[in-house]
């Protein structure tokens, strides 16, 4: 293509699905790579002599160099010049990033400060209630209440909902974002488009997890959402907490001292991958580890829980 600029926007365009639509050589743009509200986690720089370029996502995790040229046809001083520029751009990268965490800290720390412990009757106990789970108590300190927080979908504001919050803590301890779940004042999911979202991250996400208990006698067990690690706990009375999601199941990091794993897995692809995946990582790591699933295609451990499957673990 002539146009570099045109050609820098499709590579963009074409690995994150989303790229400014004005970009000015010489600056460091951000941009929205998913509908939310404020998100500019996308991020790209298209060099001064048009040559080069670097852009990515901070929130999946993604960084790459574009080219105009093939880089075999360069000669060395082209090739050199274009490292340097890359390593200039992956300073103000990180710069920008570290700044974009401070932000996000502030934010975590305002709504986290706004939430209260939960007592019984409360929406989010109502909602775990008609989850299964009417009559555990008490439940996990790290769910707590948000009487009225905001939901925007994307630059709309659709109103504020009791929410139940609960931190996405990483393995030295910082919460790095906030996992929280819309719903009505009678304990039922909100009517928003999405009722499951986490906040803007305030570090890497990668490895943590949400602490709903710690472990006990060097065992932990671990499965992907807050509601299938109550089940799994509730089951087989294995401590275990959330991971969120399957990527983040497969790229958690146990806590120090912990000598055996116990991971509930969904009983699906995804589930099942991630699950292999970690297992994989904890054994070679000399860890006791064992996968538990769900006999029935397609569900987790929160549907035998509602089926009340008990779970064998050995002691």
């Amino acid at each position: 293509m002539s146009d570099p600029v045109q050609s820098f926007r499709l590579a963009i365009l074409a690995t994150l699905g989303h790229a400014p639509d004005v970009i000015e050589p010489g600056r460091f743009h951000r941009f929205a790579t998913s509908d939310r509200r404020g998100d500019d986690a996308g991020w790209c720089k298209h060099f001064d002599d048009m040559r080069g370029g670097v852009f990515g996502c901070y929130r999946q995790g993604i960084s790459e160099t574009w080219s105009a040229a093939d880089r075999s046809s360069m000669t060395r001083e082209q090739r050199a010049e274009l490292a340097r520029q890359v390593l200039a751009a992956t300073a103000e990268r990180e710069t920008q990033q570290r700044q974009q965490w401070a932000e996000n800290t502030q934010r975590i720390a305002r709504v986290w400060a706004q939430c209260v412990p939960l007592v019984p009757g409360d929406p989010c106990t109502l909602y775990l209630k008609g989850r299964g789970f009417g009559g555990v108590w008490p439940l996990p300190s790290a769910l707590r209440l948000h009487r009225a927080l905001p939901y925007w979908h994307g630059a709309e504001k659709l109103g504020e909902f009791p929410a139940m919050v609960a931190p996405i803590v990483s393995a030295d301890g910082h919460t790095v974002a906030l996992h929280r779940t819309y719903l009505t004042r009678d304990g039922r999911k909100a009517d928003v488009p999405s009722v499951k979202k986490l906040t803007g991250a305030a570090g890497p996400l990668a490895g943590a997890c949400i602490p709903l208990h710690k472990p006990a006698h060097g065992c932990i067990g671990i499965s992907e959402g807050i509601e299938t690690a109550l089940a799994a706990w509730c089951a087989s009375a294995v401590p275990t907490v959330a991971a969120y999601c399957a990527g983040n199941l497969a790229a958690w990091q146990w806590p120090a001292g912990v000598q055996r794993l116990v991971i509930f897995a969904d009983a699906d692809m995804a589930g099942q991958e991630a699950a292999d995946t970690l297992r994989a990582r904890a054994l070679g790591a000399g860890l006791r580890t064992e996968v538990l699933t769900p006999s029935t295609l397609g569900t987790d451990w929160c549907d035998a829980w509602a089926a009340r499957d008990a779970v064998e673990v050995p002691a």
